[in-house]
């Protein structure tokens, strides 16, 4: 150790790393801790699943391309970095969403003020689901709340309230975006707790969807549901890393292992260093974390092992939108797995977001893999443009050819929140309190959007210090 100088090292660069890093560098400012601060990333760049790209005046956000405003902590962060007068929202003259259901696109409702009889009537005449399903999505308004569970799984209980064909052609495909999951195994309260909590409260669904917001607000301003920054994600990820000052960023340099002696910690990377270190914060995938701590806490491990990922690509195309006649109408589609096609959805990416593409041309980008349609990842780059091409044009009309293409693959990205993921969780953190200054953070255990892995990781770090801080004073 240098004087007294504390060392923290920080595994993984995507955002919850970073914002670890970053809250770990702020609190040491304020709080006057000599504190040395150290990030690992094994690949060539920072951000993770954050990536921006530009070809020519088109953005190209390769993961996710959104910030939801109804959980605050993201916009908060890029506030706090300068970033406020660069938050762009949804375009309000295109919002909407259309799911392929029973063979065409059907427009879901969607609109700020709209009043809870038009949308009633908007769901009624969209088709989606068949009258019988209509009828049985109803039955939500007089059903009784029912006793609480620990857990089960979307489609136990929205199946519960809502019935089987709901869940096939509702809730199915509008988690395709999130987690391109199963809603037979994927948990209701790891993963929107806020319908089990509305049901325990208001006791139907159905009426505080139709009196739920469809803005949040921050700060003085009015937002969509999402909103994104005018260059992209990446952009957050670029302000984050510029006030990272007197932090020592490690790129392509993988941890090959995490020991620990004498109430200290030492990494072993790829290049053979070791460093000792007084608190350790893994910001990695749950089966690499697993993979650094199989010596040092195997129990942990092996139910990290259990946090279930799987792969996914996005496909890009840029059209002239003179060549598209008409051009495609809202923010994109979506697809429920029933109806057996090869895609998970599409965004109009251009619809969605302003500063995406030149004004003469549009945007849009596919989604493929997870539970619905991985299969399809098999394929190489230039099989799965050739496929998203097909879906475009059988589902909605575009035949005309891009200017251009683009393929980014996301390989073990997605964590599944399977029912039992919360205990799962819990039993992690309950063997790593056993190690003093081990911590773990990511989109693998308590939340898996931007606004929750930058929540998480300054949390992380927070509690990191505040051992780091007893410490200082016992000594």
């Amino acid at each position: 150790m240098q004087g007294d100088r504390q060392r923290v090292a920080v595994v993984g660069g995507g955002i919850a790393g970073l914002a670890a890093a970053y809250e770990l560098r702020v609190q040491a400012r304020e709080q006057g801790l000599p504190l040395a601060v150290d990030l690992f990333e094994s690949s060539a760049r920072l951000g993770g699943a954050i990536l921006t790209e530009r070809e020519g005046d088109y953005v190209l956000d390769a993961g996710p391309d959104a910030i939801l405003t109804l959980k605050p902590w993201a916009l908060e962060f890029c506030r706090e970095l300068g970033l406020d007068d660069e938050i762009i929202p949804t375009r309000d003259e295109h919002r909407g969403v259309a799911l392929f259901s029973r063979g065409r696109l059907r427009s879901l409702p969607y609109g700020t003020g709209s009043s809870a009889v038009r949308k009633i009537k908007a769901y009624l005449g969209s088709g989606v689901v068949s009258w019988p399903a209509k009828l049985r999505m109803a039955a939500d308004l007089l059903l009784p709340r029912g006793e609480a569970r620990d857990d089960e799984s979307m489609a136990d209980f929205f199946g519960r309230r809502l019935g089987r064909e709901a869940v096939e052609r509702i809730v199915d495909p509008l988690i395709a975006g999130i987690y391109s999951g199963d809603p037979d195994r994927l948990s209701i309260y790891s993963t929107f707790p806020r319908f089990p909590q509305i049901v325990a409260k208001r006791r139907s669904i159905l009426l505080s969807l139709l009196r739920a917001p469809q803005s949040a607000r921050s700060g003085s301003r009015t937002l969509p549901i999402f909103c994104s920054l005018r260059d992209g994600l990446g952009r957050l990820v670029e302000r984050v890393t510029d006030h990272l000052e007197g932090a020592s960023l490690h790129l392509n340099t993988p941890v090959i292992a995490v020991e620990r002696s004498r109430g200290r910690y030492a990494l072993i990377t790829s290049q053979g260093q070791r460093n000792e270190y007084s608190a350790v914060i893994l910001a990695a995938p749950t089966w690499v974390a697993a993979r650094l701590l199989e010596s040092l806490a195997p129990e942990a491990a092996r139910r990290m092992r259990r946090v279930r990922y799987v792969s996914s690509a996005t496909v890009f195309f840029a059209y002239r939108r003179s060549d598209l006649g008409t051009p495609p109408q809202g923010y994109g589609f979506l697809v429920p797995t029933c109806e057996g096609r090869r895609v998970n959805g599409a965004t109009w990416i251009t619809n969605k977001f302003n500063h995406r593409s030149p004004e003469e041309g549009f945007l849009a980008r596919c989604f493929i893999g997870g539970d619905r349609t991985g299969e399809q990842l098999d394929a190489d780059d230039e099989c799965l443009v050739d496929i998203c091409k097909d879906e475009l044009r059988e589902i909605a009309g575009i035949a005309a050819q891009p200017l251009f293409s683009r393929v980014y693959r996301w390989r073990e990205s997605g964590p599944q929140y399977d029912v039992g993921h919360a205990k799962l969780i819990t039993s992690i953190d309950e063997e790593l309190a056993s190690l003093p200054g081990l911590h773990v953070t990511g989109s693998g255990y308590r939340g898996i959007g931007i606004p929750d892995c930058v929540y998480d990781g300054r949390q992380t770090a927070r509690r990191a210090l505040e051992r780091l801080a007893v410490e200082s004073a016992r000594s």
